[in-house]
């Protein structure tokens, strides 16, 4: 395909230049005419026709043959005087051998076409020059032969040549070549020695059958063209279909995120409405008991009271999680960002955390290491804390027992908190801080929840400049570990 492309490519300047070629010498033709027809004065016919033999070096001469009471009479034109004469004698004597070709011609121009040919003739003269002829009719009717002699040669190197520099520029190479020789004539590529065999497609010359125009790539054959544009070509179609497949692959991905992203605020919408639906629910029951005044002893009173308060700050807690998530989300929270103890305050939450932990049944220990103080928002910093210790006792049975440290590590000081609770599988690790995700199977799929606590924490930590790691395996706990930027104060 791109060799009969590229063919019917170079057909067409070949066509192009016989074209330009066939341009000049029609308007010669037309100055001759417009010479012959302007006047009758022989004087004047001469002026005109040597200057147009003067301005172009490829044309030798011009004559013009009438015909007066039936003899034929030749007026001949040049600015050559060493080859007039020879030419002349040669033209009187070839007319007359090639009256048919003069009756088509005048034929031709009866019914309305101008036609252009070759006189055939012999001589030495021959290998240098071609005689072309062509009809025209005078004021009284009567047709005459016009004619003139050219130099191929110095046709194509001054009048085609610019033409062939300007339509090859730096993409293909055109030749002229004489029959008779192997060398280029002409070539728009200097010191190009190549013979007529190694062009890619060569084309006659219309009015000059003894020369060809040869055309072929620059710097390559056109097979060499086509291998280098095919390997190119597979390489653009296996590039592309490696990013077609990568591209499936990430549509692929991100649409399986999306749908999952759908199911978890589904399940969200579900577990939120059950967190919420429940305290409700205790504190509708036991205010409307206390106001109907069933509860007859203080302290039964006293005991739904503190029912009544445990819910309104369970709920509370969930309505601030999912407030504080939104904020986060939308890049709303505001952090004050300042040098805290990491010790004092982690002292600080396990204080107002004791009789909770205590209440749940469980045991804590604190691992210090020396004084650290590291950058963080104290508000932000307890709820990352808390959130971390709720999980551990959501998901903790049977042992009953959170072990907190803290330490350092190259430019951070980190908190550890590790539980001896269900676990999470390595499957459910890439995701637990994705947010609204929750394990949809095991143990941990039992505890309800919102989904957002650790999607929450993670959100917080890098916006403090830390990061948050997770060790675990199902039945032998986990392990978090908070880092937090080291404060030079």
């Amino acid at each position: 395909m791109i060799q009969e492309i590229y063919t019917k490519q170079l057909e067409a300047i070949l066509f192009s230049v016989n074209q330009y070629s066939d341009d000049i010498l029609n308007s010669w033709i037309l100055k001759i005419e417009n010479s012959i027809d302007e006047t009758t004065q022989q004087d004047t016919i001469s002026t005109k026709l040597n200057k147009l033999l003067s301005y172009n070096s490829s044309l030798n001469s011009i004559f013009i043959c009438d015909s007066v009471d039936g003899v034929a009479v030749l007026n001949y034109f040049s600015t050559q005087d060493s080859t007039a004469s020879g030419f002349r004698t040669k033209i009187e004597k070839v007319l007359p051998q090639n009256s048919e070709l003069i009756q088509q011609l005048i034929s031709y121009k009866k019914n309305g076409f101008q036609k252009i040919v070759r006189l055939p003739y012999s001589g030495q003269e021959s290998e240098d020059y071609q005689c072309l002829i062509f009809i025209t009719e005078n004021k009284s009717r009567a047709f005459r032969i016009v004619g003139f002699m050219i130099d191929p040669e110095l046709f194509v190197q001054d009048l085609v040549g610019p033409r062939l520099q300007v339509i090859a520029r730096d993409q293909f190479i055109l030749c002229v070549f004489n029959k008779s020789q192997t060398a280029p004539l002409y070539s728009t590529q200097p010191l190009d020695s190549l013979t007529a065999r190694s062009e890619t497609l060569i084309k006659d010359f219309w009015q000059f059958p003894d020369y060809s125009l040869g055309i072929r790539t620059s710097g390559s054959s056109l097979q060499k063209v086509i291998d280098e544009r095919t390997n190119t070509s597979l390489l653009l179609l296996i590039s592309l279909d490696v990013i077609l497949i990568i591209a499936v692959i990430l549509v692929f991905r991100n649409v399986k995120k999306e749908v999952q992203l759908a199911q978890n605020k589904a399940d969200f919408v579900s577990n939120v409405s059950h967190e919420i639906r429940t305290p409700l629910a205790l504190i509708s029951m036991f205010a409307e008991t206390l106001e109907m005044g069933r509860v007859k002893s203080e302290e039964k009173k006293q005991e739904y009271y503190g029912i009544i308060s445990k819910e309104t700050h369970r709920l509370s807690g969930i309505v601030n999680k999912i407030l504080n998530f939104s904020q986060t989300e939308a890049n709303k929270k505001t952090l004050n960002i300042e040098p805290i103890s990491l010790n004092k305050s982690i002292q600080d939450v396990l204080t107002t955390y004791d009789f909770h932990l205590k209440n749940k049944g469980f045991e804590y220990s604190f691992e210090k290491m020396d004084e650290l103080f590291v950058k963080a928002d104290k508000e932000a910093f307890v709820e990352i804390i808390i959130n971390l210790i709720d999980n551990a006792i959501k998901y903790s049975e049977d042992k009953k027992r959170i072990e907190i440290s803290t330490g350092l590590e190259n430019t951070y000081g980190y908190v550890a908190v590790k539980d001896q609770g269900i676990g999470i599988s390595s499957m459910d690790q890439k995701h637990i801080f994705d947010k609204f995700y929750r394990v949809s199977s095991g143990d941990l799929a039992k505890s309800k929840g919102t989904g957002l606590g650790l999607s929450l924490v993670k959100q917080l930590i890098e916006a403090q400049q830390g990061k948050i790691t997770v060790s675990s395996s199902p039945g032998n706990g986990s392990l978090f570990t908070l880092y937090f930027p080291l404060s030079p104060n």
